[in-house]
């Protein structure tokens, strides 16, 4: 299917917009999406460090606190205040190899279960010591609470029970961070997720807390999966009680920005893309509206309208097209005029040939009825009687008429054509060239037969031409033959295709295959120098393809050559696009 300029103007933007927009998508996201791999890996080693040194930090300030109250012994009330979080105290003395609890204080307004319930997870009193600060989760119930057990000498140890966000605030700067603490056995103490907390959920199982735990150094990261989906974490050791601050975030979090930048570089691009086609049509329209124009005025031309010319406003390069364009247009047809009157001249030359060659023929048969109007004329002189005076005249009209005849017949021939077209009867113009040859045929030793078939369909043309073609193609025939014993020409028409046809065959030597393809060129001939200019039958192929009609020959060496002209109905050329032409004589010769 042929597309036009316009439509392939409008698809090369599209295609070229949505190209350069996949490649943008393409680059953005993979640079967006490792830039923002390598920022989030590296917030969250920030976040663990910044956390654990914050952990490091209360849990200085506190177990400072608990140390001076196992020594001093103050007032509770004295010594902590809201900020610490201490909702119990115990106070544990060295006895022997026994550890005695000394004292026991519960803050007013403490949960129930903090003074109440039982610790479930032993305190080890001797590994307090040994290791001088110890950290675990020690909820109860509904109640999250963490236990800091402290040696404040070495035959005390103060244990408190506190909030545990007053170690760890749990979350981070941004909800998509999430930052807990866990034990040194990698137990939750501190967690956005309650439910972990209260059961001292044990993630040690996680990747990255494992490798918190046997890892030697302060800090490090890594990325894992797990059922909740692929996380970048990062985890930094705590200076006190070899804690554990994990920092992470979603993986899927990094691409977040590129599915943002993605969703509106789509949304502008296929604003920018419907703008971009739109002007595209706009412009497009433009440039394609005088081509169509320009093309539309050019198939004027191809129908015969030379000097057809293109109407156009524009003053850019199609403007400038158009004007050359036109100015060839009006070249054309004053050359196309030119060459009509050379044509008709060429025409009207090679039929005053034809009439020299049948001079000394219609001369003889002109002279045979005046010598018997010459001879009835004297007769008549010498009448006495009034009816023999009569028959004498009547004799004498008869031969005037057919001398008459004979020479308004080489006028109406030798007469410069006319160009308009008419139904013709195909007979009556085949017989019109024959009866014009006839004698001069006769003379040259010629014996025709002519076999004319019975309703032909009627053609429309130029009779005066069409005679002419079919005069060139008889006195050929006869010249063919000079020299030839028995000279037969044969004349027949027919029907078919619905057309006409008409043959004039000859029993001449024929003509050599390689003449036979050159044969309707101009200014080719086959007979002798000074015998024929080689135009006749360009100028008869050229009459017969201006009447949509075909002229053809075929021959073989010493068996004559047979001429074939078949013409369209004229009902056929009615039916026909575009119109039948006016035969402006040699129009055909621009081919």
């Amino acid at each position: 299917m042929r597309r036009s300029i316009r439509y392939q103007m409008v698809g090369l933007v599209g295609l070229m917009l949505v190209g350069a927009l996949a490649v943008y998508l393409f680059l953005a996201n993979g640079i967006v999406g490792s830039d923002k791999l390598s920022s989030l890996r590296d917030v969250t080693e920030v976040l663990a460090r910044t956390a654990a040194g914050q952990v490091d930090a209360s849990l200085d300030a506190l177990g400072g606190k608990l140390r001076y109250f196992g020594r001093a012994r103050p007032e509770p009330l004295t010594l902590f205040d809201e900020a610490d979080g201490v909702l119990s105290l115990k106070l544990y003395q060295r006895s022997g190899t026994e550890w005695v609890e000394l004292m026991s204080w519960v803050a007013d307004g403490a949960p129930t279960a903090v003074g109440d319930s039982p610790d479930l997870t032993p305190l080890q009193l001797d590994l307090v010591k040994v290791a001088g600060m110890v950290v675990q989760n020690v909820s109860v119930g509904g109640t999250a609470l963490a236990r800091i057990t402290v040696a404040a000498t070495d035959e005390v140890v103060v244990s408190a029970k506190v909030r545990p966000d007053r170690l760890l605030r749990p979350g981070g700067a941004h909800p998509m961070y999430r930052v807990y603490l866990l034990d040194a056995g990698g137990q939750v103490l501190a967690h956005l997720d309650a439910a972990k907390v209260l059961s001292r959920a044990d993630l040690a199982a996680l990747p990255v807390v494992n490798d918190a735990l046997r890892a030697e150094g302060p800090a490090g990261a890594s990325e894992y999966r797990s059922a909740e989906g692929d996380f970048i974490a990062a985890w930094a050791r705590t200076a006190k009680a070899q804690l554990v601050v994990v920092a992470e975030a979603p993986r899927e979090e990094a691409f977040r920005a590129t599915r943002q930048l993605t969703t509106r570089a789509l949304v502008f691009g296929a604003a920018m893309i419907g703008l971009a086609v739109g002007l595209a049509i706009y412009f497009s329209r433009r440039v394609s509206q005088p081509l169509l124009a320009l093309e539309q005025t050019i198939k004027r031309i191809a129908h015969g309208e030379l000097g057809a010319e293109v109407e156009m406003k524009s003053t850019a390069e199609i403007g400038s097209l158009a004007e050359s364009f036109n100015q060839m247009s009006r070249e054309l047809a004053r050359r196309s005029e030119e060459l009509d009157q050379k044509n008709q001249q060429l025409v009207q030359s090679e039929k005053m040939s034809a009439i020299g060659e049948l001079s000394a023929g219609l001369a003889h048969e002109v002279k045979n009825p005046m010598v018997g109007i010459v001879g009835f004329a004297q007769l008549g002189q010498e009448s006495t009687s009034l009816d023999e005076a009569r028959e004498y005249f009547a004799l004498i009209d008869s031969d005037a008429q057919r001398a008459n005849g004979i020479l308004q017949n080489l006028l109406e021939f030798a007469r410069p054509p006319d160009v308009e077209q008419e139904v013709l009867e195909f007979n009556q113009v085949v017989q019109g060239a024959v009866r014009l040859t006839a004698h001069q045929l006769q003379l040259n030793g010629v014996r025709m037969h002519v076999e004319y078939a019975d309703g032909l369909p009627k053609i429309r043309g130029n009779g005066n031409q069409l005679r002419q073609v079919l005069l060139n193609l008889l006195m050929n025939a006869s010249q063919a033959m000079e020299g030839a014993l028995e000279k037969h020409l044969y004349v027949q028409t027919k029907g078919g295709d619905a057309g006409a046809q008409v043959s004039v065959r000859d029993v001449g030597p024929g003509i050599a295959p390689e003449a036979q393809a050159r044969i309707f060129e101009p200014f080719f001939t086959t007979k002798p120098r000074g015998k024929g200019t080689g135009l006749g039958l360009s100028v008869s192929r050229s009459i017969i393809e201006a009447h949509r009609g075909e002229i053809r020959v075929e021959s073989e060496l010493g068996k004559g050559a047979t001429f074939f002209i078949r013409l369209p109905s004229a009902d056929e050329l009615r039916e026909s696009a575009p119109a039948f032409p006016e035969v402006d004589d040699l129009k055909a010769t621009r081919h």
